[in-house]
């Protein structure tokens, strides 16, 4: 069987190539938790643990109800 990166790892990722091409630029707003699971066939909660990484990583920035959008860098 292949490795492949943890299921986190892959929406950390994805979303990570997503800025950097700026296919999400900033002040994009991302996918809501669930969509994000559906989109990488991942639990909500998976998809909450990767934004969370993002936050800390300084690409995205969460708005107490309006969303995580992608931040400046």
């Amino acid at each position: 069987m292949p490795n492949r990166p943890a299921d986190y790892l892959r929406v950390v990722n994805g979303i990570t190539e997503q800025i950097n091409s700026g296919e999400l630029a900033v002040g994009d707003k991302l996918p809501t938790y669930a969509q994000l699971a559906d989109q990488y066939s991942v639990s909500v909660s998976t998809a909450q643990a990767a934004l969370r990484i993002l936050r800390d990583r300084g690409l995205v920035e969460g708005q107490q109800g309006k969303g995580t959008f992608v931040a400046e860098h």
